[in-house]
């Protein structure tokens, strides 16, 4: 019963995360950027329903739950298989991805939306300094938004693929 809702959980929020993850970071979030000024408040509204935070436990709950599932599978014969070795490789491009969207994405994200409610509430063009702040923040969301939706990508090609793996 275990093993049956680790994998629920593992694939319904994983199929949300990366798919969330792929959508936002190679389509949404630079036709954003692109916007300019109105991008910021399309920015400050994602951050309202609390996106960055939904997709950070959703990413916490899938790497959990995989290593949950990890740790009753494992046995040092299995990782020697190509199944072991394809759930391996694909596990850490998911921790991977985590550890970027925490620590890259959602601080400037974060920033970002502080910065432009900032600009905002005052009533005059953003200075020098903030235009190039914005732009720090902007090239930090773009560079994690692209390298997360690419691990991502490849975290799920091998956990599809984990099957065909234990045939060889």
């Amino acid at each position: 019963m275990e093993y049956g809702t680790l994998i629920f959980l593992h694939v319904f929020f994983g199929l949300f995360w990366a798919g969330a993850a792929v959508a936002t970071g190679l389509f949404i979030l630079p036709a954003v950027l692109e916007a300019g000024p109105a991008g910021g408040a399309v920015m400050a509204g994602v951050a309202k329903r609390r996106f960055p935070l939904i997709m950070t436990g959703a990413g916490i709950l899938v790497v959990l739950t995989g290593l949950r599932m990890f740790s009753l599978r494992f046995t040092p014969e299995w990782i020697r298989l190509p199944e072991g070795m394809v759930l391996a490789v694909g596990g850490l491009l998911a921790i991977v991805a985590l550890i970027v969207g925490v620590t890259v994405q959602k601080p400037a994200a974060e920033r970002l939306g502080t910065l432009a409610g900032r600009i905002a509430a005052s009533g005059a063009p953003p200075t020098a300094a903030q235009l190039a702040e914005m732009q720090t923040y902007r090239s930090r969301l773009v560079m994690g938004g692209r390298l997360t939706a690419g691990l991502l990508i490849g975290t799920a090609a091998l956990m599809a693929v984990h099957r065909l793996a234990a045939l060889l």
